[in-house]
């Protein structure tokens, strides 16, 4: 059977009432989350270019963070852009990339379009997320390594599948829209540190709407749009280095939501470095001293996680959110992370382009320990002080961000489009989103509510 045609099958077969209680938990947590960076970048450089730029007509579907209306496929090329543009949105192991970034846009426009419950959101959602980490298996992570940006080039499917689930399409036109995504698949890791980074999942929200619906059309894309020698998985990762039978194994045995389950951040910057941040805000608040005090910081990560734009000393505010040493820095100096240590002006304090110049890394090869740290702090008394942390907190199930975490993290993204209490109000109908008759009840509020 084509690639293509088994995915559509398996896509095809998952229903929202065998879905677990948790899994529609996390799916819930996950949509707040990437609505609320989306409300925190509404107003971000990329955001208003794409507006700009696009010059879109009126239409039935919201911008987020603007009183402005659009059509199904801009509101989801803008609202993608504006979640990934301060790069605080959630992330999966499995795919090395944001599948939910990518995934929401195209199912809250879909769903505004088509006066859909959301109930039918959150079944789309969970369709669309398993389809995007199940292709993922089947590439990573030499997709990653290779260059390309999993978030763009992976999960384009996420938005696809889920797309196709809200306009109940029968399997062989599914087949098309995975084919016709597969063409529309774009994004490479030299423009991370770059405004063309969150314009990755812009356009790959965009994109995977874009094909199912020319698929609803009854557009066809090749039945071998992905094992042909010229297709997908041979242009984009090469021979030998992709496996097809992977990506069929364990559709929903569990669902990927759950196992490993989806990372939500609790700091505005790059995943990788999270552990190492709560090591070194736990050293800050253990007797660390005055920061002038330090005379070296080393830290021990797996060596998947760090990658030269980890590894890069900071040259503006967007470069600073993947760089270790700016975060070590300020978690050392701070003992926070925070949004506003990611304005340009932040980037002038002294002490802290004192601290990122002592940052020294040392890699491990433990598959085991791949997402934990190891900060050792050296004084100038000669002694030092040491934290290792297995897991960042807000790591899928294993580590999840507490409820009162996230609502705060929603609320604090949310206070630069939105006010307060429309702000309370959104969060708790994302929460009880499976008894919510008609998103367009949620995004009236939202734009009711919005300064822009």
């Amino acid at each position: 059977m084509p690639v293509a045609a088994d995915l559509a099958g398996r896509i095809a077969a998952l229903h929202y009432p065998s879905f677990p209680p948790e899994a529609l938990r996390w799916a819930k947590d996950a949509i707040a989350d990437t609505i609320g960076c989306a409300l925190l970048g509404a107003d971000a450089e990329i955001t208003r270019a794409v507006l700009t730029v696009e010059e879109p007509a009126p239409g039935p579907c919201l911008v987020l963070g603007h009183r402005r209306r659009v059509n199904r496929l801009e509101a989801a090329l803008a609202n993608g852009t504006a979640g990934h543009a301060l790069d605080y949105d959630d992330t999966s192991k499995s795919m090395a990339g944001h599948p939910s970034v990518i995934i929401v846009p195209g199912i809250l426009a879909l769903s505004e379009a088509l006066d859909l419950s959301g109930a039918r959101m959150l079944e789309a959602y969970i369709v669309g997320l398993e389809a995007a980490t199940r292709i993922a298996r089947g590439v990573n992570f030499h997709h990653y390594e290779k260059g390309w940006h999993p978030t763009a080039t992976l999960g384009i499917f996420g938005a696809t599948a889920a797309a196709t689930r809200l306009l109940d399409l029968p399997p062989e036109k599914i087949g098309h829209a995975l084919a016709i995504a597969a063409s529309m698949a774009s994004g490479i890791k030299a423009n991370f540190g770059t405004p063309v980074k969150p314009l990755h999942a812009g356009l790959a929200a965009r994109n995977g709407l874009f094909a199912a619906l020319m698929a609803e059309k009854g557009i066809v894309g090749s039945p071998v749009a992905f094992e042909h020698g010229q297709g997908f998985l041979e242009v984009f990762n090469g021979p030998g280095t992709h496996d097809a039978a992977r990506m069929m194994e364990g559709w929903g045995e569990p669902l990927d939501l759950l196992d490993p389950g989806m990372s939500i951040k609790k700091y505005p910057c790059v995943y990788s470095v999270h552990a190492a941040i709560d090591a070194a805000i736990a050293l800050h608040g253990e007797g660390l001293g005055a920061a002038g005090d330090i005379t070296g910081i080393k830290v021990r990560m797996y060596r998947r996680r760090l990658l030269p734009h980890v590894l890069q000393r900071p040259d503006s505010a967007l470069s600073a959110k993947f760089s270790l040493a700016y975060a070590m820095a300020r978690a050392l100096k701070d003992g926070a992370v925070r949004l506003d240590h990611f304005e340009e002006s932040a980037l002038r304090d002294e002490e802290v382009r004192r601290l990122v110049g002592l940052v020294e890394t040392e890699p491990h090869d433990d598959d085991s320990n791949d997402y934990g740290a190891e900060v050792t702090v050296t004084r100038a008394d000669g002694t030092s002080l040491h934290k290792e942390v297995p897991l960042p907190l807000g790591m899928g199930p294993k580590a999840p961000l507490p409820p009162g975490m996230l609502r705060a993290k929603f609320t604090d993204c949310a206070a630069r489009s939105l006010d307060a209490a429309t702000a309370d109000r959104a969060f708790d109908m994302l929460m009880d989103l499976e008894n919510l008759s008609s998103v367009r009840a949620f995004t009236a509020l939202i734009e009711a509510g919005s300064r822009n």
